[in-house]
C-alpha cells in the first residue's frame, strides 16, 4: 500500500512537470507571435515554488521579455535583478533580441561588483575560519564574475585589487592542499605500514586563471623583488573599533591606494631555501593613512621571523597615493600574502 502511495506521488509529481513544461512552451509560442500579454498571463499562473529550477528560471525570463516588450521597463529590469542576483553568469534564451540582451548586460554590469565583493567576504570568512573547501567555490565564482566584468566593460576601481586578492586566495589554497599531501607523504613514509585510504586525499584547488582587472602600476613605483617573494594584496576587515575607519578592499565606493613606494626586501638564500621547503606563507597587514603613510605594520602569520622583522621594518617606509571615498582621502588596511 506504501508502495503504491509512493509511485502515486512520483507520477503525479511527473505529471505536474510535463504539465509546467507544456505551459511554458505555450508561453514561448505566444510571446513568439507577439502575444505579450497572453504570453505573461501565462507565465504569472506559473509562477510558483513548485516548478523545477530550470522551469523558474525560465519563467522568470520570458516575463522579463514580455514586460519589456510591452513597455514596462521598469519591472523588466526588477525581474532580470531578481535573476542576476540568483545566478550572476546565466545566460539568455536564443529568442532573447539584441535590445534584451542589451538591457540584461546594462543589469548585470551594473550588479556584478557588489555580486563579486558579495563572494569575496563569504570566501574570506571561510578562509579565516580554515575552511579551504567551503572557500573555493565562491572564489572560483568570483573569479568568472571577475572575467565578465571586464568584458561587459565595468568601471570599478577596486576591482583590480580584487582581482589580485581572489587570485591570492585561491593560490593560498593550493598551496594548502600542496602542503597536505606532502605531510601525508612524509607519513607514510615514516610508517609503511600505513595505507593511502587511511587519510582521504586532499581536493586540489582548481588552476589559477590569469587575472583580468590587474592593478596598473604607476610608472614611478618600483617593482617588487621577484626572487624573494610575491605580493597579492588581501582585504580583511578594518583593524580597529575607535578611530577613523579603516576601509578595506571589499568596501564598494573606495578607491584603493596606489603604491607609489613598495619594494618587498630581499631574502638571503638560506632563508629562501628554508621558507620554500616549508611552503610557508607570511601574511602582512599594513594601515595607510589619509596621506598615503603606512602607519601600522602587523605581521598576522609568520613566514619567517627574520624575514618578518625586515618586512616590517621596510613596510614602515613604504609610501601610497591614499585611497579615496567620495574623493575624500581615507584610511585603509592592506595585507601582503607574501608567498616564496
Amino acid at each position: 500500500m506504501r508502495a503504491t502511495f509512493i509511485v502515486g506521488i512520483v507520477l503525479l509529481a511527473a505529471g505536474a512537470g510535463l504539465g509546467a513544461q507544456d505551459s511554458l512552451s505555450t508561453a514561448k509560442d505566444l510571446y513568439a507571435s507577439a502575444a505579450y500579454e497572453d504570453a505573461l498571463s501565462t507565465l504569472t499562473r506559473m509562477d510558483g515554488g513548485s516548478n523545477a529550477p530550470e522551469v523558474t528560471r525560465q519563467v522568470d525570463q520570458y516575463r522579463a521579455f514580455c514586460l519589456y516588450a510591452l513597455g514596462r521597463t521598469g519591472e523588466a529590469e526588477s525581474i532580470a535583478e531578481s535573476m542576476i542576483r540568483r545566478e550572476p553568469l546565466a545566460r539568455l534564451d536564443a529568442d532573447a533580441s539584441p535590445r534584451l540582451e542589451l538591457m540584461f548586460a546594462d543589469v548585470r554590469r551594473r550588479l556584478l561588483p557588489a555580486l563579486i565583493r558579495e563572494r569575496f567576504r563569504t570566501a574570506r570568512s571561510a578562509v579565516d575560519q580554515k575552511s579551504f573547501s567551503t572557500a573555493e567555490p565562491p572564489l572560483t565564482e568570483a573569479r568568472l564574475m571577475l572575467a565578465e566584468a571586464e568584458k561587459l566593460g565595468v568601471k570599478d576601481e577596486g576591482l583590480g585589487d580584487l582581482s589580485v586578492l581572489v587570485d591570492g586566495f585561491l593560490q593560498l589554497i593550493r598551496s594548502a592542499a600542496e602542503q597536505r599531501a606532502s605531510a601525508q607523504l612524509t607519513a607514510a613514509a615514516a610508517d609503511p605500514s600505513a595505507t593511502a585510504a587511511s587519510a582521504p586525499a586532499p581536493r586540489s584547488a582548481a588552476p589559477l586563471p590569469p587575472a583580468p582587472l590587474a592593478p596598473t602600476r604607476p610608472a614611478s613605483a618600483p617593482p617588487a623583488s621577484d626572487t624573494a617573494s610575491r605580493a597579492l594584496n588581501v582585504a580583511r576587515a578594518p583593524a580597529a573599533a575607535t578611530g577613523p575607519r579603516v576601509y578595506s578592499v571589499d568596501d564598494e565606493g573606495v578607491s584603493p591606494p596606489v603604491a607609489l613606494e613598495q619594494r618587498i626586501p630581499p631574502m638571503t638564500n638560506e632563508m629562501q631555501l628554508v621558507t620554500k621547503a616549508l611552503k610557508s606563507t607570511g601574511i602582512l597587514d599594513v594601515v595607510i593613512d589619509e596621506t598615503g603613510r603606512v602607519v601600522d605594520a602587523t605581521i598576522r602569520q609568520s613566514m619567517n621571523s627574520s624575514f618578518d622583522t625586515l618586512v616590517v621594518r621596510t613596510a614602515r617606509r613604504w609610501k601610497y597615493r591614499p585611497a579615496m571615498k567620495d574623493g575624500v582621502p581615507v584610511r585603509f588596511v592592506k595585507t601582503l600574502v607574501l608567498v616564496p
